[in-house]
Parts: structure tokens; C-alpha cells; sequence
């Protein structure tokens, strides 16, 4: 009696369900994580830079062209500003929001705002506690 040969099983298929189901979380949770920067005040230009990162300013101050702060789209002062920052940092996403001189402060300035306006602006945070300010800018288109 001659005995042949079985044929090799076929190698099971994977499954490529498990791998779409994270492929579409990941894809809410962008959409969803996308969506939480607050949006930038309207009635501010930003200044013009040529060598600037494109960012979006996370929880920044604005400074209208009247010299006006706003943040999160309502008027402030320095101080209140401050307060609120230190509020707001609990619920902000993990980014350093304290210097060692106080709070790191945003600041987005109207670029028609004048250049001395803005140097009283910044005095008046550093004098109600700002530590570390960061003007943010526009980049320039080429």
C-alpha cells in the first residue's frame, strides 16, 4: 500500500478587526484632542514674524489694537489674568506654566498695536507677578 503525502494546513488568516477598531479610536481621539485649544481672539492680528513656528497659542493673553487684554474672548487686567491663569492650570494639558520668577505667561499682541504699548503691557504683568513672558507672533508669509 503506497501512503501519501497530507497537504500542508493552511496557515490561519489574521484577523484585522482588532487592528481597525484601534485604528478608528485613535482616529476620534484626535478629532476630540484636535478641537480642545481655544480659539483665537478675532479682534487680533498677530504680529508678523519671518522665523516663527506655526503654533496655534494655547491659553494665551491677547492685546488688542486699543491696548485692551482679553483672554478666552472677555477683557482683564494683568492681575486677573494671572488669577486665572493659576485656576485654569489645573485643567490645562501638561506644559510648564510656572517659571521660577511665577507664571509663564502667552502673550498675543495686535501687530497696529504700537511698540511702546506693548512694553507697558509687559511691565504691567511682570509688576503683577508674570514670570517668563512669550510674545507670540504670526510667521510671515514669503
Amino acid at each position: 500500500m503506497m501512503r501519501l503525502q497530507r497537504p500542508a494546513p493552511k496557515p490561519r488568516a489574521e484577523n484585522t478587526i482588532a487592528l481597525i477598531n484601534i485604528v478608528f479610536l485613535m482616529l476620534i481621539f484626535f478629532l476630540i484632542a484636535g478641537t480642545l485649544a481655544p480659539p483665537m481672539d478675532s479682534d487680533v492680528e498677530l504680529i508678523r514674524a519671518a522665523d516663527a513656528r506655526a503654533v496655534e497659542p494655547p491659553r494665551a493673553l491677547f492685546v488688542t489694537e486699543a491696548g485692551i487684554l482679553r483672554y478666552q474672548g472677555e477683557s482683564t487686567t494683568p492681575e486677573a489674568y494671572l488669577v486665572r491663569l493659576f485656576a485654569d492650570a489645573d485643567e490645562a494639558p501638561a506644559e510648564p506654566t510656572t517659571a521660577k520668577d511665577g507664571p509663564v505667561v502667552k502673550l498675543a499682541a495686535d501687530g497696529r498695536l504700537p511698540a511702546t504699548r506693548l512694553i507697558e503691557v509687559i511691565g504691567r504683568l511682570k509688576s503683577a507677578g508674570a514670570g517668563k513672558i512669550t510674545v507670540i507672533t504670526e510667521r510671515k508669509a514669503e
